[in-house]
């Protein structure tokens, strides 16, 4: 992985629905809100007052929905990615409905 995350921050990639059947791409400041992405990164866990870390929620690969007020976009080796806080995803999808 090109990037590390931190603590209880996640990197996730963009799941792509950038074009429309008629060939128009969309710019990110037209697509809706929330964004869906895959989890490709995730920290050690949030640090606790005793000094131990919880583990996060959120896995590699989960397909998750989060918005993008309260991410990060980083450009890393020519990908996109968005840094975020765990606890600023609002829901993780089905693998089986994540393509919905």
């Amino acid at each position: 992985m090109e990037i590390r995350p931190l603590g209880d921050h996640i990197v996730v990639q963009i799941l792509s629905d950038d074009s429309m059947p008629s060939g128009i791409v969309l710019p990110d400041t037209a697509k809706d809100n929330p964004q869906r992405g895959r989890v490709v990164a995730v920290g050690s866990g949030r640090l606790l007052s005793n000094g131990t870390r919880a583990p996060l929620e959120i896995q590699s690969e989960d397909v998750v929905l989060f918005n993008v007020e309260s991410a990060t976009k980083v450009r890393v080796n020519g990908h996109d990615y968005w840094l975020l806080k765990e606890d600023d995803v609002l829901a993780a999808i089905n693998p089986s409905l994540a393509h919905v």
